[in-house]
């Protein structure tokens, strides 16, 4: 497929002379130095029709050097903290001063926390929404202005199953993914007179160690150590999370392709379902009786009958 021809108008730029060239589009990946995110930015170097703009935090940029990735005239790597102002505007305006404007943007970095709802102070509520939610959308609107003005360009905004169906212990993440659609899918009618894309990709279980990097907030940490009242809670679901990641079918570079597939394509679709299971979970949320779907996924939950008998 023909990428620049789609993107004809959003990738002229204005140069020295004031005449018009069509450069290379700019993709700017999050949370790019491992997982999805760095399976997709090998996938579109190999391409070699695009500029790339690599992003994270500045504690990881040392895994880009191992995994032989170098600035070039066509990559740019650069630190960012998708939580801080300061980082989200200095990005971004280094890559406008460089290389023109963002044409398609993948918000992919995302933090999750287990516990309870119970046991999540403010501070860790507001980390999880700054990381999965807030930071990506402050992005989106940095971009937007020259999406705006070229008439074209690309959002796409990577959730989970987590933003279609809540699990226990996994509450914060959930809504920070429940946010982040809401908010797209509101972008979507926004942007379509301006010939700008939204798209959510929604994976599900992916087979990985990503479930060993979970955040723990203070009072889950304690619980779990100490035997407090939602001890079985997290004995039942930390277990059963790594089960179904390291069953999983699908894996992160199952992920990229389709997200790589997303951004050559000339109009996706809002939401994108990107495992077996999260097109399982998509459908029987659609077609059950909401009675029905909340008591078959609570009696398919680990050991959840013998919560709270002690």
């Amino acid at each position: 497929m023909d990428f620049k021809r789609y993107f004809k108008s959003g990738c002229c730029r204005i140069n020295a002379k004031g005449i018009e060239v069509e450069k290379d589009p700019v993709i700017f990946i999050t949370g790019a130095s491992t997982g999805i995110g760095l399976c997709l930015a090998r996938m579109i170097l190999q391409e070699g029709a695009y500029r790339l703009v690599l992003t994270a935090r500045e504690s990881s940029l040392g895994r880009f050097e191992k995994e032989g990735l170098f600035p070039s005239e066509k990559l740019l790597i650069l630190p960012l903290d998708v939580s801080s102002h300061d980082q989200r505007i200095e990005c971004i305006q280094k890559v406008e001063a460089q290389w023109g404007g963002v044409d398609v943007l993948v918000n992919n970095a995302g933090i999750s926390y287990r516990a309870v709802v119970e046991h999540m102070s403010d501070e860790e509520q507001m980390q999880q929404l700054a990381t999965n939610y807030l930071g990506p959308f402050a992005l989106i609107r940095l971009v937007l202005p020259k999406m705006r003005q070229h008439r074209e360009g690309k959002i796409i905004n990577i959730s989970s199953v987590g933003g279609m169906m809540a699990m226990p212990t996994m509450s914060a993440y959930s809504a920070s993914k429940f946010a982040l659609e809401g908010a797209s899918e509101a972008l979507w009618y926004e942007m379509r007179p301006w010939n700008i894309k939204v798209s959510i990709i929604e994976p599900g279980f992916i087979r990985s160690k990503s479930f060993e990097h979970v955040y723990y907030s203070r009072q889950s940490r304690d619980s779990e150590m100490q035997r407090g009242p939602y001890s079985e809670y997290y004995d039942s679901m930390a277990p059963f999370v790594a089960k179904m990641m390291n069953a999983a079918f699908s894996n992160a570079q199952d992920v990229a392709r389709k997200i790589f597939k997303t951004i050559k394509k000339k109009n996706p679709p809002l939401r994108i379902p990107a495992t077996l299971d999260a097109h399982f979970f998509f459908f029987l949320r659609r077609c059950l009786p909401r009675s029905w779907y909340h008591r078959i996924l609570y009696w398919g939950l680990p050991g959840a009958r013998n919560w709270a008998k002690k």
